[in-house]
């Protein structure tokens, strides 16, 4: 598509800002943090599906344009991945602490914390995790306004947003295709978002360097379907699920019933 047919294409009322050269489908990102970045990524998104571009949150631009294609997402095999993903996790946790081959690598207050985690309740990979159970609640657009304003009153002294808008056909591609700078397996992540959106009604919503933010519409709500949900999570190797931080249980325990996830890679 040329630049000008893009350009056409924005929502209008935009701050200034800028289409990101040579990025396809395409990716336009404010000059300067906007403000009441709420209300303004709220206006864009109740327009998302008539002009076709995804308002996302950045708390500082921190994407090139220069990413994946949604064919290239579309390749991807999520069972495979995080099978192969599981492999490496279960080979990880046979070097955790206590074991001479990392005793002198880890500090002593990481060391205890991965010691003591007792790990995900599986002896083998167990597959995707069911849809959530159908029940009547807020749509999955509405839970993602929600959790915009949540994302914002919990970085209330740091998320300075930009906005961006990304055209795509959903948000779940969005990792991949602005090319996210940051550690994160992008082309994987935005494959296995793309299976939360159909499975928990989930929204990407913004991203603050190299964290990112899910709004989640169906959470898991049993102890034993959010540890299932729990394992995917620890599976994309972000680093805020497997530092030691929150041992397995605790983490699995919080998933139920939240509707914000967030994950961040070093």
């Amino acid at each position: 598509m040329s630049l000008d047919r893009l350009l056409d294409g924005l929502p209008g009322g935009l701050p200034p800002g800028r289409l990101i050269p040579g990025s396809s489908p395409g990716l336009w990102l404010s000059d300067e943090p906007v403000v009441a970045p709420g209300r303004l990524w709220a206006r864009y998104q109740a327009q998302q599906w008539r002009t076709g571009w995804l308002p996302v949150l950045m708390a500082w631009p921190c994407a090139d344009g220069d990413g994946h294609t949604a064919d290239e997402i579309d390749a991807v095999d999520v069972g495979a991945s995080l099978r192969e993903a599981w492999s490496s996790y279960q080979e990880a946790r046979s070097l955790r602490p206590p074991h001479p081959a990392i005793d002198e690598v880890w500090p002593d207050d990481t060391a205890a914390l991965l010691a003591a985690d007792p790990g995900p309740p599986f002896t083998r990979f167990p597959g995707l995790a069911a849809a959530a159970d159908p029940h009547p609640g807020p749509a999955p657009d509405a839970v993602a306004r929600a959790a915009v304003g949540q994302m914002l009153h919990y970085f209330t002294t740091r998320f300075i947003a930009h906005i961006a808008l990304v055209r795509a056909g959903r948000t779940a591609d969005v990792p991949a295709l602005v090319g996210w700078q940051t550690e994160a397996p992008a082309l994987d992540l935005s494959a296995l978002l793309r299976t939360w959106e159909d499975r928990f009604g989930a929204r990407v919503i913004g991203f603050e360097g190299s964290s990112v933010f899910v709004s989640v519409a169906s959470p898991p709500l049993s102890s034993a379907h959010a540890a299932h949900v729990a394992l995917e999570h620890v599976l994309t190797g972000a680093s805020n699920l497997n530092d030691g931080t929150f041992p397995f249980p605790d983490y699995a325990e919080a998933l139920r019933g939240e509707r914000l996830w967030s994950f961040w890679w070093d």
